[in-house]
């Protein structure tokens, strides 16, 4: 049986967390969110801008509970802080998600809605005359984190192309996870000949490094929003009000696009501690279908894609997973 490095971590912390703590933390009036510093992860920047400046988007909805938020940079890493239970809920993409909830066995993870769709993409350096799938024997793809959405995609897109790529970077390709704040440098360097990345690093390797996009998938779910069992169980009416928050965020960031994407500007400065180009933001803006709805089918999908790359084995009933307020 086939197993990655990622799943091998979240199968060690949940032992842990069975073994260790098996009482749930006190009820609390703080709900801890994550996201990402990526313009995927749109309703997080947002509102965590918003918390930022004292005027919090969810915080209207909770009357006297205080959200504060944490940054992850790949899915495997958020996921890890749900069973290490130091979040309550996060933005996260699918496939860390789907790993989780198979690894703990359906028990820790539940998803609430989904976000965003879209803003994903292959991107091949401009010298490197890629021009096809067959292009990338011998040649090495960069993707955010082993295990994470975009590494499934790319592992999934280069399999049912015909090309070998194992775990462990033996076959025809090398696919090689790299933070996307290095991928630009690397690609410069010739180190990596192409990307499969999220917003706003895709405008930035082709504002920056010229790269051209060959694979993008409009309507692949990318961004959805997750919640802890335990926390789930004990509050609620507060997962309701997330719920709620989060359904009309995503509507007014639709209603309201200068707006947004100047709360995502000001939020990815201060999380990146350098100035951040409006123009790689509105760039990005065009590349997401922002969104509420669960896709199933498309959840499916992502299972499918990462069992064919060994970085996932068998997963529990899916519609176990939606999150239901009388019953998480």
């Amino acid at each position: 049986m086939k197993k990655c490095l990622t799943c091998l971590l979240m199968a060690a912390t949940v032992l842990l967390m069975l073994c260790g703590c098996s009482r749930e933390e006190e009820n609390s009036t703080v709900i801890r969110m994550g996201g990402f510093p990526n313009v995927t992860h749109v309703q997080a920047l947002v509102a965590r801008n918003m918390t930022r400046n004292g005027n919090g988007w969810f915080e209207r909805y909770l009357p006297g509970y205080k959200v504060e938020w944490y940054t992850y940079n790949a899915g495997p890493t958020a996921m890890e802080a749900i069973f290490g239970r130091t979040v309550d809920l996060t933005y996260v993409g699918p496939s860390p998600a789907l790993n989780a909830y198979a690894v703990s066995a359906g028990r820790e993870v539940r998803l609430l809605a989904g976000a965003v769709n879209g803003g994903a993409a292959l991107m091949v350096a401009p010298e490197s005359g890629i021009t096809q799938a067959a292009d990338f024997k011998g040649r090495s793809v960069a993707t955010p984190q082993l295990g994470n959405t975009q590494d499934v995609s790319c592992r999934a897109w280069l399999t049912r192309n015909g090309l070998r790529c194992s775990l462990e970077g033996a076959g025809d390709c090398r696919v090689s996870p790299t933070p996307n704040a290095m991928q630009l440098q690397l690609m410069k360097q010739g180190d990596i000949a192409a990307c499969w990345t999220v917003e706003p690093w895709v405008s930035r390797l082709e504002k920056m490094a010229g790269a051209r996009l060959l694979v993008e998938e409009p309507d692949v779910v990318t961004t959805v929003l997750v919640g802890r069992v335990g926390w789930l169980r004990r509050h609620p009416k507060e997962a309701a009000a997330i719920m709620q928050a989060h359904k009309e965020l995503t509507q007014w960031i639709i209603d309201h696009p200068q707006e947004a994407q100047q709360h995502v500007v000001a939020e990815l400065t201060e999380l990146t501690q350098a100035p951040f180009d409006p123009e790689l933001v509105r760039s990005a803006w065009k590349r997401l279908k922002l969104t509420n709805d669960i896709d199933l089918p498309g959840l499916q999908q992502f299972v499918t894609d990462a069992q064919s790359c060994g970085l996932l084995d068998r997963v529990p009933a899916l519609n176990g997973m939606l999150y239901k307020p009388e019953q998480p």
